[in-house]
């Protein structure tokens, strides 16, 4: 018989799979559900990653997402929160790829 997981660890694999799933979505699409994936993920990163722009989540964007991204958005959130720990710490390669997250949808308003 297999032991249930503990609630610590279930937390940081559900966190872990809302952000890689989030960042793949963010990363390789330009329609409206990667921009609120890539919200979601720079919010809970760093809200403030310069001076000049900030990453704000506005939580009225999460009904575009379909089922599963809108749990996975709801998953990196409740992650951050709970574990207190940045997305980019979370997975391999992290930094490097929150880094192009970032200058991927960082100029969002001249497109």
């Amino acid at each position: 018989m297999m032991k249930p997981l503990d609630q610590q660890i279930a937390l940081e694999i559900r966190y872990e799979r809302a952000i890689k799933l989030l960042l793949d979505l963010g990363l390789d699409h330009s329609c409206h559900h990667a921009k609120v994936a890539a919200d979601v993920l720079l919010s809970a990163n760093r809200a403030d990653i310069t001076p000049y722009r900030r990453w704000p989540l506005y939580i009225s964007d999460l009904r575009i997402l379909h089922e599963g991204e809108c749990n996975a958005a709801l998953g990196v959130i409740h992650g951050r929160v709970t574990l207190n720990c940045l997305p980019e710490m979370v997975i391999q390669g992290g930094p490097a790829l929150f880094h192009r997250l970032w200058h991927r949808w960082r100029n969002i308003e001249e497109w």
